[in-house]
């Protein structure tokens, strides 16, 4: 993927792209470099670019969620593992999303990494 043959780049943007949903090479994707006319090219074919393959996290009032987010919990939730529970009214901040469950995201909640449900946050 750092080779400088744009040929080469654009096959490894296509098999990062239809491995995404494993997870890992979404950081491999992000590290990757292709300008503009490369990226269209790699593009060209539409792989992993359909609509029903995209994952959309939504809150529980249906509000999209994006990697970034704030979101406030609703419920107290008993932290598994971490032996504390989470308040309702807690902000997460800068939350990420995991690429192969909608329903979950993950974010820091008294210095401990977790992950919560999206039926238990709002935006």
């Amino acid at each position: 993927m750092w080779n400088t043959n744009p040929a080469v780049q654009v096959l490894a943007w296509r098999m990062l792209n239809r491995l995404r949903a494993e997870g890992w090479p979404q950081d491999l994707l992000d590290m990757l470099y292709l300008d503009d006319d490369t990226l269209a090219w790699a593009r060209a074919t539409d792989q992993g670019e359909n609509e029903a393959d995209k994952i959309v996290h939504k809150d529980s009032n249906g509000a999209i969620l994006t990697a970034g987010d704030s979101v406030v919990l609703i419920k107290d939730l008993n932290v598994k593992g971490a032996n504390f529970i989470a308040k309702r009214g807690t902000a997460v901040r800068n939350i990420t999303l995991t690429h192969d469950n909608p329903e979950h995201i993950e974010g820091k909640v008294n210095g401990q990494h977790i992950i919560i449900l999206t039926k238990f946050v709002k935006k």
